[in-house]
């Protein structure tokens, strides 16, 4: 009775915000035009604030794609349009190439890249909420195709250096979420060799894990960038198309090393780290996949979505480009974890192949 008698007493503003706060965040961009104070309520934190104090915040998922080679990669949202999903592409977010991502909260970090084929030092910080852009302060080093991740309010950027005086030296940056601002790492040795150019990251067991020519872990605490322990295992099957879902990382093995076509890691298990996920099948659950020719993982709200890039199936009487969305359940049964496909989408079509460069979930 407390709880309605509150409601009661709330102002018709308090009132919509509510109910605003409640609804499918796809819906906002038409309510905003629907009058001007849903326009203003949805244009303020304060709305986001609510929909994580009510629970009922939602992942969304955000690609980096781009169409080569005329076309530089930019920013899509994973859209739902009346029962379909659909990729749509955000205009009003600035385009880059071999960008490094860090999310933290509602925000994305984006660091570096390539701008007319150089690399870059500038930071953008991308309000998924908002879908703004603001600049922060530039990294020391200008960098194109780093890796980065975050961790206890820090991000860490790791390679993606030019000069060969960077490549040890000045390897990893940290930048302070709550101060703005950037320094050096100290080294703790053995140190090794930091490539210009990683394929891809991963943040497990609050340690950021590197796939390069070789596999590197970096451990905040200690401050070194050393070789893994089981790299040599976890190079032979970790590929660019990989995500971090409960502290396991997920990844694609189209050659079936272990007989299924997805595959876990568990960098905590004293044996057979990599196990396969159950219950998948390729030629009936991942027909996509099959004639695809660039994928990548995303945890959609502890659900693994798979962003893949082909040519068209053979039954879809399509000559367009298409990339299509496999979104997979997970459940664990003991030791075995299972995989449901509960759904496989064309979320969009292009005349030019499309290239996806990566794909970050942020819950809002």
């Amino acid at each position: 009775m407390e709880e309605v008698k509150k409601i009661l007493d709330e102002s018709p503003d308090d009132v919509t915000e509510r109910i605003l706060a409640i609804t499918r965040r796809c819906y906002y961009p038409n309510l905003s035009l629907a009058s001007k104070n849903f326009n203003r309520i949805l244009g303020t934190p304060g709305i986001y604030h609510l929909r994580s104090a009510l629970g009922v915040t939602e992942p969304i998922l955000y690609a980096s794609i781009g169409f080569p080679p005329s076309e530089s990669a930019s920013w899509f949202i994973l859209h739902q349009e009346k029962v379909s999903l659909r990729l749509r592409k955000i205009l009003s977010l600035p385009s880059r190439l071999l960008i490094a991502v860090a999310t933290v909260g509602t925000d994305m970090y984006v660091l570096g890249g390539s701008v007319s084929g150089k690399p870059t030092s500038d930071v953008n910080l991308i309000d998924c909420r908002f879908h703004t852009s603001r600049s922060l302060p530039s990294m020391k080093r200008a960098r194109s195709g780093a890796v980065a991740g975050a961790i206890d309010g820090k991000i860490y950027v790791i390679g993606g250096c030019t000069k060969e005086s960077d490549f040890i030296g000045g390897c990893i940056e940290s930048f302070d979420v709550e101060t703005q601002s950037w320094r050096d790492m100290p080294w703790v040795l053995p140190r090794v060799h930091c490539q210009g150019k990683f394929v891809t990251s991963a943040v497990m067991d609050d340690k950021i894990f590197v796939l390069g020519t070789k596999c590197l872990v970096f451990d905040p605490n200690v401050g070194a960038l050393v070789q893994w322990d089981d790299g040599g295992e976890l190079k032979k099957l970790w590929q660019a198309s990989s995500c971090v879902i409960d502290d396991r990382l997920y990844t694609i093995d189209l050659g079936r090393s272990l007989k299924h076509p997805i595959i876990v890691y568990d960098p905590k298990a004293e044996e057979k780290r990599w196990r396969p996920v159950y219950g998948v099948n390729l030629s009936r659950d991942l027909r996509p996949l099959i004639a695809y020719y660039d994928s990548k993982m995303a945890n959609f709200g502890g659900k693994l979505l798979i962003l893949v890039g082909g040519i068209a199936m053979p039954d879809s009487h399509c000559e367009d480009e298409q990339v299509w969305c496999v979104k997979i359940a997970l459940e664990r049964h003991g030791d075995e974890i299972w995989g449901h496909v509960e759904s496989t989408e064309l979320v969009l079509e292009s005349k030019k192949w499309p290239s996806i460069e990566l794909s970050r979930t942020v819950t809002l």
